[in-house]
């Protein structure tokens, strides 16, 4: 009887282990059909974890050939030897990795293209997201464009100006397949065209990599945008992109605006080592484009055997891919044509080179190239002693250019039928290849009133720096419990406005102890108290505390005191009764009128007396948050500068700039600062210029709600702010015979010298404060 109960207890045991067993294989098959990736053709393979280790000699270091944002790429061997592939290794499994991978995934196991990158396969194994793509031995166009010295001193040939056309044409190709969804279901934009992103085989022919910012659409839709966060390089990044938060298929043609700059002047979109108005190649190009120099910034290297029609072609597609007007940019394939149209006029032209036409006088000195370091696409030179001199070429070539008619789209199409087509060149040194993936941070989220380019913070415990700044402020500490009193518990009728940081609070205090005191009595303040799911958070409360705990001037608000306790972190300012520009200018009251001119230059010159405080060098703080919610008015109708938040200590020691991470507001934020990260004093005026445009048109800097070509301000703008008369187009309706006709285009030309793309072209915070002192006694 025992035995039989104990065979009993044995097999209903082995029958329960096998019923587990069996609901876990069916809770696997479950998880598995729901994942991204169960969709995946069965073009793509997948590989187990030993395969990828078998391929890489378990990772070994020296397989090692790129490294980027993703993680490290390493060169394997497949299929018993008989194949090279690339493998590159997600550096963590975040959710923002695994979303970038499964898109990866997706969309190169969809797309089939000889100017696309093919994917090979995939691992996802024991928390690994590993990719196989086919290997690329040529490495990338950024390699070739700007690292002259390999590891182990192999130095890689320079491009030649036909092989860099080739390249430029088979990229474009690519992301015209993209755009078009020819052969898939859907269009494609990439969101992170760049250098780096265009490989080459041992051919040079170009593909395109690096899937992982991809945004998708049906081919057919009639929405021709994406509204999302912004996601790229800088450098790279389309100003609309960043100013609305919508890409479109432009967006990418805009980058590869960028990217042909690269080809012509061998220099990277970003470079830190030059001057200011140098650092981005986007804007430094269109200006010598403009000014009739762009011969100056070539690449010496191919300089000599550029046909001048063929540089004409290709500089007027370049030009146009970087138009601020997306809908003026042209698509993918009139780029290709264009470019087609340049290899034309190059390869007919045996003869017709620059030299030909530089002065008589003109001698080359040696030109000896640096090495550049291209990490996170902040580009400096190693040896600063090595200089790279300017060939000094006389104007007189780009004027004869100018007065000759540039050729038709139909003269190049027809030049272009009347070249044969040729191999793409062969270079067999190319042995080595580079991956990478820089992009930037994911944005935070929005607040209502506030979009701001920032990470999300969350109350940190106080850094032992923190606690020396509170001890040493002057700043009154009050109590939580008096606060709450101050403000009647915060009660949502007591509040006063929202932002990133939090919400404001009216309250009130005893003027003399500071102690709470009855409602509607005693001194009036505004307590901004953090928000803990908000976007900003205590490094922010703390530079509030730093600046304003030190700084005072009349055309900044006042701040009071702090407080804090356990997790709450709250600033108490000055009452501002007015509330902020922003409130007046968009958020009108029916039954209050709108600000009058008289009042909106007395505004602007408050808020420049401030700045120009700000920027001095009693003070020398950058404020990087320069906009009309940030200007508060007075029961005069003066102006004080609020929001410390982000501010920043301005450049010393004989610098001319504070790199840093990107922090403020679309559309505010100067375009230098947006592509490389350099913060200057200049960056504010910019800033100043887009409220000022704001002030005299009555136009917020981004209204979605306006028609295409006129959301945003400063480019629907500009063109009218050159002329008396065209400025009237622009100016507010509600002020309209307030002003004279001299006033307004003063006011207009003031704020166009501080949009100049151009730095230096800027005014400072002084002359700002000068014109409008001058305009306010006209």
């Amino acid at each position: 009887m025992t035995e039989t109960s104990n065979g009993v207890t044995i097999l209903i045991f082995l029958l329960n282990c096998l019923v587990y067993k069996l609901q876990k294989l069916q809770e696997a098959h479950h998880k598995k059909s729901l994942s991204p990736l169960s969709a995946v053709p069965q073009l793509c393979r997948r590989f187990s974890l030993l395969d990828i280790k078998s391929a890489t000699n378990n990772f070994d270091e020296k397989l090692v050939i790129g490294k980027g944002g993703f993680g490290i790429v390493y060169k394997g061997i497949i299929d018993f030897g008989q194949r090279h592939v690339a493998i590159k290794r997600a550096k963590s499994t975040s959710k923002q990795r695994s979303r970038e991978f499964q898109t990866e995934i997706e969309m190169l196991s969809k797309s089939q293209h000889s100017h696309v990158v093919s994917l090979v396969g995939y691992c996802e194994d024991e928390e690994e997201m590993i990719l196989v793509y086919e290997y690329m031995p040529s490495g990338s166009l950024a390699d070739h464009l700007h690292k002259r010295v390999r590891k182990g001193d192999t130095s890689l040939p320079c491009l030649t100006w036909v092989q860099r056309l080739k390249i430029c044409i088979g990229a474009a190709h690519g992301l015209d397949y993209l755009h078009t969804g020819t052969g898939i279901e859907n269009r494609v934009i990439h969101r992170d065209v760049k250098t780096s992103n265009i490989l080459l085989d041992e051919n040079l022919a170009a593909k395109i990599s690096d899937f992982g910012l991809s945004k998708t659409g049906p081919a057919n839709q009639t929405c021709t945008y994406v509204s999302t966060r912004v996601r790229g390089t800088h450098g790279y990044l389309d100003p609309y992109y960043v100013a609305t938060d919508r890409v479109t298929s432009k967006s990418d043609v805009y980058a590869f605006g960028v990217v042909l700059f690269e080809a012509l002047c061998g220099r990277p979109a970003v470079d830190a080592s030059l001057d200011e108005e140098e650092i981005s190649l986007a804007g430094w190009a269109q200006h010598c484009s403009k000014e009739g120099v762009l011969e100056r910034i070539i690449d010496h290297n191919i300089k000599e055997i550029i046909s001048s029609d063929s540089l004409n072609a290709y500089v007027d597609i370049a030009v146009k891919c970087l138009h601020n007007q997306p809908k003026l940019r042209p698509t993918m394939a009139e780029v290709v044509v264009g470019l087609q149209s340049a290899l034309a006029l190059q390869e007919k032209s045996t003869h017709y080179s620059l030299v030909e036409i530089m002065p008589d006088d003109f001698t080359q000195e040696d030109w000896d190239p640096t090495t550049i370091d291209m990490k996170n696409t902040i580009h400096k030179r190693e040896d600063d002693s090595k200089t790279d001199k300017t060939l000094k070429v006389s104007n007189d070539w780009h004027r004869n250019n100018q007065s000759s008619p540039r050729m038709t789209f139909t003269k190049r199409f027809s030049a272009l039928l009347s070249v044969t087509a040729r191999a793409f060149s062969v270079n067999k040194d190319a042995k080595t290849s580079r991956y990478s993936s820089g992009v930037l941070p994911e944005n935070s989220n929005k607040s209502q009133t506030s979009n701001r380019l920032s990470s999300v913070h969350k109350p940190v415990p106080l850094p032992h720096r923190g606690e020396e700044l509170l001890q040493s402020s002057k700043l009154k500490r009050f109590e939580f419990n008096d606060l709450k009193r101050a403000t009647r518990n915060f009660r949502s009728d007591s509040v006063l406005g929202e932002g990133g940081f939090g919400s404001v609070f009216k309250g009130y205090i005893d003027e003399n102890t500071f102690t709470p005191s009855k409602w509607g009595t005693g001194l009036v303040i505004a307590v901004k108290r953090l928000n803990l799911d908000g976007s900003q958070g205590h490094q922010e409360w703390l530079a509030e505390i730093n600046f304003l705990g030190t700084l005072t001037h009349p055309n900044l608000v006042k701040c009071i005191g702090y407080c804090l306790k356990e997790e709450h972190r709250l600033l108490v300012y000055e009452f501002v009764p007015r509330g902020s520009l922003e409130v007046h200018l968009f958020r009108r009251d029916p039954k209050c009128p709108p600000l009058s001119w008289t009042f909106r230059i007395r505004v602007a010159l408050g808020a420049a007396r401030g700045l120009a405080y700000l920027h001095s060098s009693l003070a020398g703080v950058i404020h990087r948050d320069f906009k009309t919610s940030n200007i508060l008015i007075d029961s005069n109708y003066d102006a004080k500068l609020s929001d410390f938040g982000i501010a920043k200590d301005g450049p010393d020691h004989g610098n001319t700039h504070v790199s840093t991470m990107i922090l403020g507001t679309r559309g505010y934020a100067a375009p230098e600062y947006v592509a490389t990260g350099h913060l200057t004093y200049k960056s504010d005026i910019y800033g100043f210029g887009v409220v000022l445009l704001e002030i005299i048109t009555g136009r917020r800097i981004v209204d979605r709600k306006r028609p295409p070509e006129e959301r945003s301000l400063v480019d629907w703008a500009k063109p009218y702010l050159t002329s008396k008369h065209k400025v009237l187009h622009v100016m507010d309706p509600d002020i309209k015979g307030q002003y004279t006709v001299k006033e307004a285009f003063r006011a207009s030309s003031l704020a166009l010298k501080c949009l100049s793309g151009a730095t230096r072209s800027r005014p400072d915070a002084n002359q700002l404060v000068k014109e409008l002192e001058q305009l306010q006694d006209v």
